[in-house]
């Protein structure tokens, strides 16, 4: 699809228009954080079943209009003739959706491939890493499962050594976090692998300054950015990182099979792809060769319609107010005596995702009730283990606030969990 073809595809959203009314009549961009009237109009370009709340877009997004309706129109038409149009969709699909991906984060095009998740796009990267026999990882206990496996299969296949640092769940401070990483860092260490955002506590790690650390060291970095692309700022060339993935269905609200793995240059000849290439050899220095998705549907060029969207409201207002949707929160749980606030909700330790607990009520329980008695949907860490990872002592509810929430949303929110704490 050719750059004006796509942004026809915009014509019709008002929200740019909306921007400058409400910038012009409250005083600038600054007064639109809260200002309900203008988030208003912004839910409703938004497809969503207004009965029920959706309180976990850290997992999983609802789209914006305008990328809904690209999505199942071009879908249904790909569907009536897939064998020659699924090809014709894909073609400049990728590249479109590459071109909006490096503008985001701050990379050259050829840095940057799609991928399916970042469960995919991180495998690539340690699965592909040329590690050799004693070569030590390090990485938070509270990293995600799927990338604890990884690392745990590779343990397994070259003999490397898995270092598993406990790094509280409310930490102190970002140099507290940094101090711990530095203390276990040997001669053999080889690769840290950070969460931006960790999934299971809202917590912001100081990736940029565990970058610095490990470049001290000659250590490669790879960052799991599953939970702060399209939420927070994410520059690569700011952190200096050497890998880091994203997904695209989560705060980016693009459809769900859809994210992106940043390699750096220098990095991309010697990683080899999870997946075999036609094209290219497995040491090429060529990002495509990452790109083995098989068939594609529309999920990609719609993915480049939803970043487009958050192009046009700016990333900055919407971090400032999915920033101020958890503040309106937090302040209205800080209210009942029986809730503890799990995440450090200073701005330079969290942004749009907050963990509670009800006193004496499980976790499980409060996400059932609130589904069930109020269509309320929202995370729950009870008793939870798997294979890598031991979080039974964790009972924790999680809220994740985007910006088509509204304060009306939010006190509903709080009415339910009032009367379950009651």
């Amino acid at each position: 699809m050719k750059r004006k073809e796509f942004l026809q595809t915009l014509v019709g959203i008002p929200l740019l228009a909306s921007i400058d009314h409400f910038a012009q009549s409250s005083g600038g961009h600054k007064e639109l954080v809260a200002n309900e009237d203008f988030w208003t109009k912004i839910r409703k370009q938004f497809y969503l079943d207004d009965r029920s709340l959706d309180f976990r877009c850290n997992a999983t997004s609802s789209l914006p209009n305008v990328a809904f309706d690209h999505f199942v129109k071009n879908y249904r038409y790909i569907q009536a003739y897939p064998s020659s149009r699924n090809r014709e969709i894909a073609n400049g699909a990728k590249e479109q959706l590459r071109v909006s991906l490096a503008d985001e984060i701050n990379c050259s095009i050829s840095e940057v491939a799609i991928m399916r998740s970042t469960t995919e796009a991180l495998n690539n990267a340690i699965m592909g890493f040329p590690f050799q026999k004693g070569d030590e990882v390090i990485a938070s206990a509270h990293e995600y499962d799927s990338m604890l496996g990884s690392l745990y299969q590779q343990q397994s296949r070259v003999g490397i050594t898995v270092k598993q640092i406990d790094i509280p769940y409310k930490p102190e401070s970002s140099e507290q976090i940094v101090e711990l990483f530095r203390r276990n860092i040997t001669p053999r260490t080889k690769m840290l692998l950070i969460s931006h955002i960790v999934w299971i506590s809202g917590q912001i790690y100081p990736v940029k300054e565990l970058c610095a650390l490990a470049k001290k060291h000659n250590i490669f970095t790879v960052i799991d950015a599953a939970q702060t692309f399209s939420h927070i700022p994410v520059d690569v060339r700011d952190m200096d990182c050497d890998y880091l993935g994203g997904s695209l269905h989560k705060w980016a609200a693009a459809p769900l099979g859809t994210g992106f793995l940043y390699v750096k240059q220098k990095n991309i000849g010697k990683t080899m792809p999870l997946m075999g290439h036609y094209n290219y050899k497995a040491d090429d220095e060529a990002i495509e060769k990452f790109e083995n998705l098989g068939a594609t549907t529309p999920v990609f060029d719609s993915a480049a319609i939803s970043l487009e969207y958050w192009k046009k409201l700016g990333v900055k207002l919407k971090t400032q107010r999915t920033r101020y949707l958890m503040k309106l929160w937090t302040e209205r749980l800080r209210s009942l005596s029986d809730i503890t606030i799990l995440t450090n909700t200073d701005e330079t330790q969290s942004c749009g995702i907050t963990y509670f607990q009800v006193k004496n009520r499980g976790a499980k329980d409060v996400r059932d009730l609130l589904s069930k008695k109020h269509d309320i949907s929202v995370q729950a860490f009870q008793g939870y283990k798997t294979t890598f990872v031991d979080l039974s002592n964790l009972n924790a509810v999680g809220i994740a606030t985007p910006v088509f929430i509204t304060a009306k949303e939010i006190e509903r929110l709080f009415s339910a969990v009032k009367e379950i704490v009651k």
